[in-house]
């Protein structure tokens, strides 16, 4: 990666060398696998606040109503999306995107350097370079 320098311990420091190391690379933004981490990432925290949503708000009932009970939060999401993932399966599929968004984390971090080393951004070349984009007016190959 950077020089050989090796992944720093601490907070400041990692994201200190994770800024360098994207930089490094021309932008982590364009990198596809930085894409779909983040794409796990903000999954992982919608699915989990809206479970906690659902929690406070069957936990904290207004003066005078009982507190509800998991069936009633099946019931909930059963009526008005016709499916729920259950009490545990919640926390399963928090899990699942949570080790997703770590992975992919990963997979950004090792091909930068390794597998692909010029800037991200011209690894979308491909999609210009497609053969059915050479004979379109005003295109970038036309």
């Amino acid at each position: 990666m950077l020089g050989g320098h090796g992944f720093p311990y601490g907070i400041w420091s990692h994201l200190d060398w994770v800024n360098n190391v994207g930089y490094a690379y021309g932008n982590f933004h364009y990198n596809p696998a930085h894409m779909i981490a983040v794409t796990f990432f903000f999954t992982t925290t919608l699915a989990l606040a809206l479970h906690g949503s659902l929690i406070l708000s069957a936990a904290n009932p207004e003066k005078g109503n009982e507190m509800r009970v998991p069936e009633h939060e099946d019931t909930f999401f059963r009526d008005f999306i016709g499916y729920s993932i259950g009490p545990l399966g919640i926390h399963r599929l928090g899990l699942l995107l949570a080790l997703n968004a770590g992975f992919w984390s990963a997979i950004c971090i090792v091909i930068s350097g390794t597998v692909w080393f010029d800037a991200w951004s011209e690894w979308w070349y491909w999609y210009v370079d497609l053969p059915f984009w050479v004979n379109i007016e005003g295109g970038v190959n036309g």
